[in-house]
């Protein structure tokens, strides 16, 4: 660990009281003037600590810095490792290269901006500054249910987002969590596979939640249907917890029984809408969510399907 984290690590656990120069140097065993140039990289990177003759730091934890040594100690004791990239095209792309590089799973690569993120079906995932974005990497071997990874994700980060903001959330099936019936969570599964076994050796689940997203951020073109957490721009709460407990709680859904809380959220079911393929739109209903956490759907015509991916969107 190099003395910039430590030193933060001693302050954040001393949070709201003065810690010297002295003690620190010493615990770390590095010079005082070591402390002193870790403390000034600290504050340019935009921690709040205050400097006292003869009584020395003092962090004051509130401000929301987004750093390599935050998202460090906010996953500390999870038993996932983070990689920290300030920004970059795609968390995804860059945790399908860790993996191929040998970096065991869990992990997950996060930023604070992407500028090439994608989601569902191509399309192109809007992610400026103000949002948490992340994907998190799972050992294949240890997923019970493939089929229902993308959905455990959903009902995790909804679940999470719900106990920290205090905010309703509602799920579009698959995988978009909604607020104020606008999206403001999209999640993008893909597989890496084992190419001599032939299975999915690692799940990489792209995660990017609209948390303090200023409304006027996004293009003009989605500013209808898409929304954020505190879409002013100001909360208390920090991105690296967020993405620290959504990615915890993601890792350990994989092991519990989450459907009917999934089923209790997606708000198509019961309800009228269109399966939307290639551009066609075909009238059905939305009946349940089975356990295979596919949409089954009644079309008009009386014919039952049972859908394990695609796009649908409600009938007005």
């Amino acid at each position: 660990m190099d003395t910039k984290y430590e030193v933060l690590q001693i302050l954040s656990e001393n949070e709201g009281s003065f810690v010297s120069g002295e003690y620190m140097s010493q615990k770390i065993g590095v010079s005082r003037m070591a402390v002193s140039k870790a403390v000034s990289s600290l504050l340019d990177q935009g921690h709040m600590i205050e400097a006292v003759k003869h009584k020395g730091y003092m962090l004051d934890g509130k401000g929301d810095v987004f750093t390599d040594e935050t998202l460090q100690l906010a996953l500390e004791g999870s038993g996932i490792k983070g990689f920290y990239i300030p920004e970059t095209v795609s968390t995804n792309m860059d945790a399908k290269r860790l993996a191929g590089e040998g970096v065991k799973p869990p992990f997950l690569v996060c930023t604070a901006k992407q500028t090439g993120g994608r989601g569902r079906l191509g399309r192109r995932f809007e992610s400026p500054r103000g949002g948490v974005y992340f994907s998190l990497v799972l050992d294949g071997d240890k997923i019970s249910s493939p089929s229902l990874v993308t959905i455990s994700a959903a009902w995790a980060i909804s679940d999470v987002m719900e106990r920290l903001t205090g905010i309703e959330t509602s799920i579009k099936w698959v995988n978009d969590v909604y607020i104020r019936n606008k999206k403001a969570v999209g999640i993008l599964t893909e597989g890496i596979v084992n190419m001599e076994e032939g299975g999915i050796s690692q799940v990489v689940i792209g995660c990017g939640i609209n948390l303090k997203t200023r409304i006027e951020d996004f293009s003009p073109s989605l500013r209808d249907i898409v929304t954020s957490f505190y879409p002013s721009g100001e909360t208390k709460i920090k991105r690296v917890d967020v993405v620290n407990e959504c990615a915890s709680a993601i890792l350990k859904a994989q092991s519990i029984d989450f459907l009917d809380e999934y089923r209790k959220k997606c708000f198509v079911i019961g309800k009228d809408i269109y399966v939307i393929r290639m551009n066609e739109k075909k009238s059905a209903k939305a009946l349940r969510v089975n356990d295979e956490g596919n949409l089954v759907v009644k079309y008009s015509d009386g014919s039952i399907e049972a859908l394990s991916c695609g796009e649908v969107s409600i009938r007005f």
